[in-house]
């Protein structure tokens, strides 16, 4: 049986808007352990043009001792990283590889929600793929708008992340099929806000849907992490 890795979610109590605090975020490991996923990644938003690197360290490092300290069996292995929203000159930002998976140079970015992609954000990821494995998160968000983009992108040297709640819906696994081919794809994850089982039971609905290729996917997320550094390991 392959592993069940959650690789985008917001756990962290007070780190962002996905937890409010420590008693929602223990809720959200035990969604998380009762759905079978054996490895979590804790990525809270970076947001460039709020918070500095330093400073969301800070807040990152403060929130995960946190929620360690109120986690009384290690159930679900957890690691820590950031979605880190573009913005111009991302690949020049000092202590931008502070932001990847710890103990990894996986960087999960999060694309801007424009109709229109500029010139300087192929560049940036082009640029960044040759000094990290970058990750661009949900690309089912940007699917019908910017299918096309992704491609391009993705032929640059990135891969992607979807979320597992994109294949509930028949029109979005329609238009992330050609995505599923090859080795893309290289980590789902619930994105999950809040400590809503909705989010869960629809993780475990692409599991069901993905069938063999979700092992894959699973194989090569694993992968990924297999350097990572874990909280509670």
């Amino acid at each position: 049986m392959s592993r069940l890795i959650d690789f985008h979610s917001h756990i962290l109590p007070g780190a962002d808007h996905g937890s409010s605090g420590i008693h929602t975020s223990l809720k959200q490991i035990s969604i998380i352990h009762d759905a079978g996923v054996d490895t979590v990644v804790a990525t809270p938003h970076f947001y460039p043009h709020v918070i500095n690197v330093e400073r969301f360290l800070a807040l990152v490092n403060s929130t995960a001792e946190e929620l360690i300290s109120h986690v009384k069996e290690p159930s679900v292995n957890i690691c820590l990283g950031a979605e880190v929203l573009y913005c111009d000159r991302l690949e020049s930002m000092e202590g931008l590889e502070q932001l990847c998976i710890r103990g990894t140079r996986v960087l999960l970015l999060e694309l801007p929600m424009e109709d229109t992609w500029s010139d300087e954000l192929f560049y940036s990821v082009k640029t960044l793929a040759k000094k990290y494995t970058v990750v661009l998160a949900h690309i089912d968000r940007y699917i019908r708008r910017h299918k096309s983009d992704i491609e391009e992108l993705l032929d640059l040297g990135a891969y992607a992340q979807i979320n597992a709640y994109a294949f509930a819906s028949m029109g979005t696994r329609h238009k992330l099929a050609s995505f599923l081919e090859g080795d893309r794809v290289v980590a789902l994850g619930s994105d999950l806000h809040g400590a809503d089982t909705k989010s869960y039971e629809k993780f475990i609905l692409a599991k069901k849907r993905l069938g063999d290729i979700h092992d894959q996917i699973m194989e090569r997320t694993a992968a990924l992490l297999s350097n990572a550094e874990y909280l509670n390991k």
